[in-house]
């Protein structure tokens, strides 16, 4: 520390002061919680969440306040230059609650807060003794100072310990301040270089959302793309309040709710992408991605937060984004003259029609709800089966044995790639058995065809020369089903593919 600094903190080690006035109890010397970095030193706990200050050894003078309640990345974050800066910060707002927030408030609503809390008789009384005794005054504009030590510092410095990594993924971590993008895009591995910035700030609209392609970066063994698509707000924001507690919820859901979120979720645009460089064909080789929506903590990785910054993208936008790396395919990094981008959206699941039948013969007319061909389902065998488990397993379970066997054929045809037929029912849950209950040291399971949406299609063997029927099998169920509801899935896209040049100019990039 500082003279001054080193000074003054030994006074309050020594208990010539404290600062339970301004809402700091001396408290433990050492914390356990996972977010405190290594080699800090405690000078103080709030009583609250397990909130507490500290300097850290290896980041010098610094005062830090730890929030375990925290975001990624910053559950540890810089509120003083030094222990005398930090002190006067505390002299001027009267309680350590305005240098915890203030660096996520406007000036207004630190005016209003300071406006509804103002500094008690004793924070005063402890301001005044600090000012007599040791010469330190009221620090000047304390939002001001606190939002600059906070925008200003790089959060890749905080050494957490290897247990942090155990709740935190690297990838939601702060980026570095000095940007920097390699081929292998996390760390930098084998000593490979940075990537050279490209500039190409491309925008254009594709399958719903509106796209901006930002920068490239050419590196030794490739290219690297930023790529970003910006959802419809609305549309994400009425998503996430119908669904944003169905995670926690999850073993209630039913599989028919868990295909509506998967469907609906406009965060869950998956694509193949490919470039073209001087009108060869690169492919995509290893990616990462990440999404941002302001306000709801899941989508507000700090790593995000950065990415955004660094390209000036709006924070309030609902961002899908994705970094990929494109090899060579000649020898060495080529003189680029023109870069195109390919999108191709992959297949996603698109619920169809319901229907029933009672027997063969009947028929069931569809319209593909992307294609919009009319299709026709006839059926050619439907029975009730029995599934042969040989004998019932002796985990102490009986299980289901009950389905309804139905063979179809399509016209036009559809593979099993591109629809599927499935019971709406879910299967049984085996239960226990009167007769052989289970042994509470036994930890199986018997893996029956099927799954939660019951049986899925498969294809029987015909006579050469005629077309080949599918079959779809129910649920299984303890009781034969007197009608059975099936569900058409479509497997499709529905977006076409979509190509857009980046560089197109007789001026080489190298």
């Amino acid at each position: 520390m500082n003279e001054v600094s080193g000074y003054l903190y030994e006074q309050y080690k020594k208990n010539k002061f404290d600062l339970s006035a301004f809402g700091i109890e001396r408290g433990a010397k050492r914390s356990d919680y996972f977010c405190t970095p290594k080699g800090a030193n405690i000078i103080g706990w709030t009583g609250v969440d397990g909130i507490h200050y500290c300097t850290v050894k290896s980041l010098g003078d610094t005062v830090f306040a730890v929030e375990p309640m925290g975001y990624a990345g910053r559950h540890a974050f810089p509120v003083a230059k030094s222990f005398e800066d930090f002190l006067r910060l505390l002299m001027a707002c009267g309680h350590e609650a305005y240098i915890e927030q203030a660096h996520a408030w406007s000036r207004e609503q630190y005016d209003d807060f300071a406006k509804e809390n103002p500094i008690t008789t004793i924070a005063n009384e402890q301001a005044l003794r600090l000012q007599k005794e040791y010469g330190l005054s009221p620090m000047g504009e304390p939002h001001s100072y606190l939002k600059a030590i906070y925008d200003s510092f790089d959060f890749s410095t905080i050494p957490y310990k290897k247990d942090y990594y155990e709740y935190i993924p690297k990838d939601e971590m702060p980026l570095s301040k000095e940007w920097k993008v390699y081929f292998s895009l996390h760390d930098r591995k084998g000593g490979e270089r940075a990537g050279e910035e490209l500039s190409l700030n491309t925008a254009f609209s594709w399958a719903g959302y509106e796209w901006i392609v930002p920068s490239a970066y050419i590196c030794a063994k490739g290219l690297v793309l930023d790529v970003f698509a910006e959802a419809d707000s609305d549309r994400v924001h009425a998503f996430l309040l119908k669904w944003m507690f169905a995670e926690r919820d999850e073993g209630r859901l039913t599989a028919e709710q868990q295909r509506q979120i998967e469907g609906e979720n406009p965060l869950s645009f998956d694509y193949r992408a490919c470039v073209l460089v001087n009108g060869r064909l690169l492919r995509n080789k290893q990616g990462r991605g990440n999404g941002w929506v302001q306000g709801y903590e899941m989508y507000e990785p700090e790593s995000m937060r950065d990415i955004l910054n660094h390209y000036g993208l709006s924070l309030d936008g609902c961002w899908i984004w994705r970094r990929m790396s494109f090899p060579w395919t000649t020898k060495t990094k080529p003189n680029i003259k023109s870069l195109a981008l390919k999108l191709e959206q992959r297949p996603v699941t698109v619920p169809g029609e319901r229907f029933s039948v009672t027997g063969a013969g009947e028929r069931v007319c569809f319209v593909h709800p992307v294609t919009n061909v009319e299709h026709t389902l006839t059926v050619t065998e439907y029975e009730h089966d029995t599934l042969s488990l040989g004998r019932q397993p002796s985990d102490g379970y009986e299980h289901p044995t009950h389905l309804v066997k139905m063979a179809y054929t399509l016209e036009p045809e559809l593979n099993s790639m591109q629809l599927t037929v499935s019971d709406v029912r879910q299967s049984d849950a085996p239960k226990m058995s009167k007769l052989n209950p289970p042994n509470g040291d036994f930890a199986g399971a018997v893996g029956i065809i099927g799954g939660a949406d019951g049986p899925v299609s498969v294809i029987v063997g015909v006579p050469r020369g005629e077309k080949k029927p599918h079959t779809a099998l129910s649920a299984l169920t303890f009781e034969p089903q007197e009608r059975v509801e099936w569900r058409l899935s479509f497997n499709a896209k529905t977006a076409e593919d979509f190509e857009i040049s980046l560089i197109n100019n007789n001026k080489s990039v190298e």
